[in-house]
């Protein structure tokens, strides 16, 4: 499709499935060198081949390497993975979650344990590849997966949504932090897409019809266009792009 992200060397958390999946996929057909996938089992959630497996079939070196992100231990393991290619140019913190019963009344434990993936996680993600990208020399670039959640709290949402606040405020304050450094932080902000986990989250899944003719565009996003998104922050094409939250929602945030 491109060069834009030739010869660089990508990492995803949480790319055996949906968002994550295509992100692996589309940094490859962007020209990537290498992407390494990650996620805390290979099989997608809906079925079919490992995301290596279609990486490879696109001709780019790739890996799997399983990973809780809520330990600091297994991501610090997932980058030093990177150096067999040379150290990670991007880093893409995607890996999340939903809970099945969120609101207001939001249990204890299901709340310690979205937190520690979403956002302790995150943090742990961009902690290592910065880590990695100052002791290679690298002016890299950083990506977390944040939502329109994040953006525009909802009541059905409130754990998340404040996880995914927290990932926008968290790439303003890493932008400021390792810019000295030359290495970039921005957060991806998706809409309503249209994914297995969409479709199995209760409140949301039933909300999904309304979001699709609120939204502009009339319809869902695909996986593939928030793949994109991130390919360009991670390029050289947004090369002074660092600490913004890239809303990609058809337009939904405008009007709701």
């Amino acid at each position: 499709m491109s060069n834009l992200l030739e010869n660089k060397v990508v990492v995803v958390t949480g790319a055996a499935s949906g968002i994550g999946r295509a992100i692996a996929v589309s940094a490859a057909r962007h020209g990537a060198r290498a992407v390494l996938v990650s996620d805390i089992a290979e099989i997608p959630r809906e079925g079919g081949t490992p995301t290596t497996q279609e990486i490879e079939a696109l001709g780019v070196a790739t890996r799997f390497v399983r990973a809780d992100v809520s330990k600091k231990a297994d991501v610090d393991a997932l980058v030093d993975a990177a150096a067999e290619f040379g150290g990670v140019d991007v880093m893409v913190a995607n890996a999340g979650i939903t809970l099945p019963s969120d609101g207001a009344d939001v249990d204890e434990d299901h709340y310690r344990r979205l937190m520690s993936v979403n956002l302790d996680g995150t943090l742990f993600s961009a902690q290592a590849a910065a880590r990695q990208m100052k002791a290679g020399g690298k002016q890299g670039s950083i990506v977390l997966m944040a939502s329109m959640g994040g953006i525009a709290g909802a009541g059905m949402t409130v754990a998340y949504s404040t996880s995914k606040g927290g990932v926008v405020v968290m790439a303003k304050a890493l932008a400021d932090a390792l810019g000295p450094d030359g290495i970039r932080v921005d957060a991806v902000a998706p809409g309503t897409i249209d994914t297995h986990l969409l479709r199995n989250s209760p409140g949301i899944a039933e909300a999904a019809e309304g979001f699709r003719r609120r939204t502009p565009l009339r319809r869902l996003g695909k996986p593939s266009e928030i793949g994109d998104a991130v390919v360009w922050l991670g390029s050289d094409m947004s090369s002074y792009v660092t600490g913004i939250s890239l809303i990609v929602d058809g337009g939904l945030l405008n009007v709701i």
